[in-house]
């Protein structure tokens, strides 16, 4: 079985609040479960990144994440390759599946 690890990452109040009202009624999985979910369907097609801008009049919280190892390693090489924070990487994975779902 992966080792879980946790790490603070600041995610957008509207996307994770979109994840809370999931998890409470439509799927059975915690809030990190789908954020493991969303990173782990995560993709830059071929090499194209969408600027990605904090939503105006967004507020972000610092927030406890536990993701899969593989999941952070997996965010952990994005970063190193393309230059972008793990706020972006996360917030970008998460918005991504919400609008593709």
């Amino acid at each position: 079985k992966e080792k879980w690890n946790n790490r603070n990452v600041e995610i957008e109040d509207s996307l994770y609040t979109e994840l809370k009202n999931i998890s409470e009624n439509e799927l059975e999985a915690s809030i990190n479960k789908l954020i493991d979910a969303c990173v782990e369907n995560f993709k830059i097609e071929n090499n194209i990144i969408i600027y990605y801008k904090k939503p105006e009049n967004e507020i972000t919280i610092a927030r406890s994440i536990r993701l899969r190892e593989s999941m952070w390693d997996k965010l952990d090489k994005l970063k190193k390759e393309y230059d972008i924070s793990l706020y972006k990487l996360i917030n970008m994975a998460i918005k991504y599946t919400l609008e593709d779902k």
